[in-house]
């Protein structure tokens, strides 16, 4: 995976055009993918705020992003435009959301067995980062992967919204 530094051209300048709009209504920006999926390009907005995402946020801010995307130099380079939540499993893509990320449950994929995880696949919570590598902990104690072996890291985060939710 190699968690990116930074944006792509195009996901950098619709950061930076999507970014006061989605802050000045109360929303976080938690990342922007532009990423071809068969023959069409996407411009995925994805926003957080700390209660949650409901349809209604993303409807209110949804026009005036793309009215803002349409006035923009690569709208010709995109076929669809969609706003939408982080979500509980919202994927951790970038170094910059490793660091907002610390504390997290958190699912790992990685490309090969790794020293001190018991499989590809496994989850606990991430206990740190120093940019090269991430430092996890679970039932299996802390290990310590290399970024560049990781294929994949989304939130875990289930269980703690059922017992928001006064689930069990």
């Amino acid at each position: 995976m190699a968690l990116a530094k930074g944006f792509s051209t195009i996901e950098a300048a619709a950061e930076a055009v999507v970014r006061p709009i989605v802050e000045s209504h109360g929303y976080t920006l938690w990342d922007v993918w532009f990423v071809k999926e068969g023959a069409k390009w996407y411009l995925r907005i994805f926003i957080d705020k700390p209660e949650g995402i409901s349809i209604d946020d993303c409807e209110s801010i949804d026009g005036l992003i793309n009215a803002e995307i349409d006035k923009q130099y690569f709208i010709d380079k995109i076929d669809y435009l969609e706003v939408g939540s982080a979500g509980l499993e919202r994927s951790v893509r970038r170094l910059a959301q490793l660091e907002l990320s610390i504390g997290k449950k958190i699912k790992v994929k990685t490309y090969k067995l790794c020293e001190g995880v018991p499989s590809k696949a496994f989850s606990g919570v991430l206990a740190g980062s120093d940019g090269e590598r991430i430092t996890v902990t679970g039932d299996f104690g802390e290990a310590s992967l290399p970024i560049a072996e990781v294929s994949a890291i989304n939130y875990d985060d289930f269980d703690d919204y059922d017992l928001l939710k006064g689930g069990e």
